[in-house]
């Protein structure tokens, strides 16, 4: 089966529960076939310090981090390039 790399649009949008994304997560086979990378992290625990409830969403965030694979920065970047050249 086939893995996603899912943004921090995504991300953020699955974590406000919104767009039905809680489905398509089971309809693709769970967090065993989605990563995130780093850079992912990194923005979703930017935007929850900006949000009126930090300390709940830094919660929700860590607690969704630990359920899904994450990539290192470096690798990242081969797979963006990959998947952005097959979108084009």
């Amino acid at each position: 089966m086939n893995k996603y790399l899912l943004d921090t649009s995504i991300c953020a949008f699955y974590l406000r529960r919104k767009f039905g994304l809680d489905a398509k997560l089971i309809e693709v086979g769970g967090f065993e076939h989605c990563l995130i990378s780093e850079i992912t992290i990194a923005e979703l625990k930017y935007g929850a310090e900006l949000s009126g409830r930090v300390r709940e969403n830094v919660l929700l965030i860590n607690e969704f981090v630990e359920k899904i694979s994450i990539l290192p920065i470096f690798n990242s970047l081969d797979i963006f390039a990959k998947e952005k050249e097959t979108k084009m």
